[in-house]
């Protein structure tokens, strides 16, 4: 399963979210999720836009999404900092949901 976080800050927090990533990231991720691909670009009015693409092994989908979750505590303390987090199939997952 993957699993898709969409964050926002403002552009002027940028500094501050830098530093909270450091800490965030001193502690690892649990080994079955794994992160892919992180990607980030001006979010207009937003600010800030990044995504964030995850791989969580089936069976521990409950587990990595609370585990996602606890990284972004880190961020609490940035004023605007705002995140979505989401399951997503792939394309040959979604089929069933078809019919197909």
């Amino acid at each position: 399963m993957f699993v898709v976080t969409t964050v926002t800050y403002p552009t002027e927090k940028g500094v501050q979210v830098a530093k909270a990533f450091v800490k965030a990231t001193e502690k690892p991720l649990p080994p079955f999720i794994k992160r892919l691909h992180v990607l980030a670009a001006p979010g207009g009015q937003l600010g800030m836009k990044v995504l964030g693409i995850y791989e969580v092994e089936d069976a521990k989908l409950k587990e990595g999404l609370m585990e996602i979750s606890k990284y972004f505590v880190n961020f609490y303390d940035v004023e605007g900092f705002r995140y979505d987090i989401e399951p997503m199939l792939t394309a040959a997952e979604a089929l069933p949901l078809l019919g197909i």
